[in-house]
């Protein structure tokens, strides 16, 4: 069962790299590899330590595992020590993703650039009520093939007024479907 990302891919015809499609289309799964952590100022690492989300650090055991949950999936990652979930569906109404981390909610649409999976914040909500510009977080968010055929990401999260929230980047193997 693919995942939210996996189901625009193929509703859009993205020509995404083998490995990006494989993670998306394959339902469940569990990889491992090191992430570079970012963050920004003494608010945003407030709000990040809030959300869940770790301190910086370089060369940090990253996890991800994905598991099929109702209409979507659980998105559980592991920064050393540091854990954080998501929930994340396809809204099939607007055609985009959406991840859920507890009573916010944020709607993501996917684009290609080059050989570059793309992820826009298209809006965002708090208890199902929607948020202004000024409190939706913006995203530089890609997905990737690197030079060794391993799943790449850049993942950065910011808001207009604090600047960067976060940004983690790093990669892992994503195993060939059976």
């Amino acid at each position: 069962m693919s995942d939210a990302f996996g189901r625009i891919i193929a509703e859009q015809g993205l020509d995404v790299p083998a490995v990006v499609a494989r993670l998306h289309a394959a339902g469940s799964g569990r990889y491992r590899g090191r992430a570079d952590i970012e963050t920004g100022n003494a608010l945003a690492r407030l709000i990040v330590w809030i959300a869940g989300f770790p301190a910086p650090g370089r060369g940090v055991d990253f996890e991800i595992a994905t598991t099929p949950q109702g209409e979507g999936h659980i998105w559980a990652r592991r920064f050393g020590a540091s854990k954080t979930r998501s929930y994340l569906t396809y809204d099939s109404t607007r055609g985009c993703a959406v991840e859920h981390f507890g009573p916010i909610a944020i709607r993501m649409g996917l684009r290609m650039r080059a050989e570059v999976l793309t992820v826009a914040v298209l809006g965002a909500s708090f208890l199902g009520l929607p948020l202004p510009r000024l409190l939706t977080p913006q995203s530089a968010a890609c997905e990737f093939e690197t030079p060794d055929g391993g799943f790449g990401f850049d993942i950065s999260a910011s808001l207009p007024l604090v600047g960067l929230l976060i940004r983690y980047q790093g990669s892992f193997d994503v195993p060939a479907l059976r």
